[in-house]
């Protein structure tokens, strides 16, 4: 399993975001605080009934904000790895 990520900041929406990763039994979440006064979001990464994975909200109640983070995220660690 690789490192936890160090907080850094994505933009959504036209605002900035603040990210921080964190382990919960083995479980990646990411705890993201938005800076245009919405409510701070917690992401993780589930698994539908064919193993597909998907991004989704803790709790849950706001799935479109958490893909689209989500995708934000996954791009944000993808580009750092490469």
């Amino acid at each position: 399993m690789r490192d936890l990520e160090q907080p850094f900041e994505i933009s959504y929406q036209g605002s900035s975001a603040n990210v921080i990763e964190a382990e919960i039994r083995g479980r990646r979440i990411f705890q993201v605080h938005f800076t245009d006064g919405r409510k701070p979001l917690s992401v993780i990464v589930g698994r539908d009934n064919y193993d597909k994975k998907f991004w989704t909200s803790i709790p849950e109640g706001r799935q479109q904000e958490a893909e689209e983070v989500g995708r934000l995220i996954a791009g944000y660690i993808r580009n750092k790895i490469k």
